[in-house]
């Protein structure tokens, strides 16, 4: 999804969508499609599910994340809008464990190596 997509559905509160973002867990990438850059995130019952990590992107841009606030900060939050793409990697129910996810999530950094390439500082 764009940043407006996404957008677009947290604010008019989808019922479809937002019933199946609050109940899953999930590994994310963020896209930077001016870059190329990537950031991989991770869902979890301690960060309040997909719906809440995503509606953190869309209030701030950086959703907390060091790299990101980082790239707000000296792009500006519309350099957000206007390049930033939101997908699931991976889908879990909300019965998974939160250390599966994780342990997914560090997977995704690994393979798609945003630690040295992207957005992710850890």
């Amino acid at each position: 999804l764009s940043y407006p997509a996404l957008k677009r559905i947290i604010d008019t509160g989808k019922s479809d969508w937002k019933a199946a973002l609050e109940n899953q867990k999930a590994v994310y990438v963020l896209t930077d499609t001016k870059t190329g850059k990537l950031y991989v995130g991770s869902a979890t019952s301690a960060n309040g599910m997909l719906l809440q990590r995503w509606n953190n992107y869309v209030d701030n841009g950086h959703g907390g994340n060091k790299e990101l606030r980082e790239l707000v900060d000296a792009e500006g939050f519309g350099y957000i809008k206007e390049n930033f793409q939101y997908s699931i990697i991976e889908n879990f129910n909300a019965r998974v464990d939160d250390a599966r996810i994780l342990q997914r999530e560090a997977y995704w950094k690994r393979v798609l190596r945003t630690r040295e390439f992207g957005y992710n500082a850890n």
